[in-house]
C-alpha cells in the first residue's frame, strides 16, 4: 500500500478535514468494505454521490492522511482513518444513549440487595445496589458496547473494559493514546472521581500525553498478579471469571489498610474460601509482597 507522506498538521486542521457529511460517509463505507478497500467508482456508488467532481474533491481532502490509494488503484483507510471510523461507530461523540437498572450478577456487601448496571453517554457506566444505592464501579464505556447486550451480558462487557483499561494503565501504556502513564498511591482523590467509592486511598493513573486519568482501588492491582490468581483458584475463586464487584479485595474498603504513608505501604487482604493472604502495595502502585 502506498500513502502520500505529509507533514504534521494542527488538530484543528485535522478535524476540519473530516468535518463534512460526505467525507464521513466515505470513511464509513471504506470501514465497512468487505475487503477493506474499494475502487473509485464503487466507493462513489456506495456513498450515493452522483457528481463525480464533487466526490473526487472530498475524497482528495482525505487522501494521504485518512485514506490511502493502494498499488492496485483502490482506496483504503489509513490508521488515522480507522480511528475516525471507530470513534463514529463507538458512538461516544454523537449518541446520547441511556440504560437504566439492567440486572447484573452479585449482591450488595452492605445490604444484600441486587445490583444493576446503568449508563449515560456523558457519565459512562456504573454498577450500584438497587436498594441502598452503594456504587461499586464507575468507568467510561462507549455506547457501542450496549448494542445487542442486556442484563449481565452488559455487566460482563463493562467489567472487561474496566479490567483491560486498568491493566494497560498499570503497565505504563495509556488505554486511550498509548502514552506514558504515571501511577501513585494517593489519599486526596475527590470522591466523585474514584472508580469505587469508600476507599481511604486509591491508585491514581494519569496519562502524560492525553486526558486519560483514573483513581482505582488498591485491590485492582492484584487482578493480574499470578500469585493472587493462583491462591484464589486453589481456594475455589476464579478471579478472571468473577465480576469486579464480586471480588471484595477490589471493592470492599474494609479489605484495605494503610500501614504507612512515608513511604506508602498499603495492605490488601485477599480472602478466598476459608483462607486469607495479604498483599502489600508501595507508593508507586507496585505489589511488593503477597504473604
Amino acid at each position: 500500500m502506498v500513502a502520500n507522506e505529509r507533514t504534521d498538521i494542527s488538530p484543528e486542521d485535522a478535524f476540519g478535514l473530516v468535518g463534512h457529511e460526505l467525507r464521513i460517509a466515505i470513511l464509513r463505507e471504506l470501514g465497512n468494505a468487505e475487503a477493506g478497500r474499494l475502487s473509485f467508482s464503487a466507493l462513489r456508488e456506495r456513498v450515493g454521490e452522483r457528481d463525480s467532481g464533487k466526490f473526487n474533491y472530498h475524497l482528495s481532502k482525505l487522501e494521504g492522511r485518512f485514506v490511502a490509494k493502494t498499488d492496485s488503484g483502490e482506496y483504503a483507510l489509513t490508521y488515522p482513518g480507522h480511528r475516525v471510523v471507530d470513534a463514529v461507530q463507538g458512538g461516544a461523540f454523537h449518541q446520547q444513549t441511556g440504560v437504566d437498572r439492567e440486572p447484573v450478577s452479585g449482591s450488595c456487601l452492605d445490604c444484600g440487595g441486587d445490583l444493576a448496571f446503568s449508563y449515560k453517554t456523558i457519565a459512562g457506566g456504573r454498577v450500584a445496589c438497587l436498594d441502598c444505592k452503594r456504587r461499586y464501579l464507575r468507568h467510561p464505556f462507549d455506547p457501542g458496547g450496549l448494542v445487542d447486550r442486556e442484563g449481565d451480558e452488559l455487566g460482563r462487557a463493562f467489567d472487561r473494559v474496566a479490567r483491560a483499561n486498568w491493566a494497560q494503565a498499570g503497565a505504563d501504556v495509556c488505554p486511550v493514546c498509548s502514552g506514558h502513564v504515571a501511577s501513585w498511591v494517593r489519599s486526596d482523590a475527590p470522591e466523585k472521581a474514584v472508580a469505587v467509592r469508600g476507599h481511604d486511598v486509591t491508585v491514581g493513573y494519569d496519562c502524560q500525553q492525553c486526558s486519560y486519568h483514573a483513581n482505582v482501588p488498591p485491590g485492582a492491582l492484584l487482578l493480574g498478579h499470578p500469585d493472587v490468581q493462583g491462591f484464589c483458584a486453589d481456594n475455589g475463586v476464579d478471579v478472571r471469571a468473577r465480576r469486579l464487584w464480586e471480588l471484595p479485595f477490589v471493592v470492599d474498603p474494609d479489605a484495605v489498610a494503610v500501614r504507612g504513608e512515608d513511604p506508602w505501604e498499603v495492605a490488601v487482604t485477599v480472602a478466598a474460601g476459608d483462607a486469607e493472604r495479604v498483599a502489600v502495595v508501595d507508593g508507586s502502585g507496585t505489589v511488593t509482597a503477597f504473604d
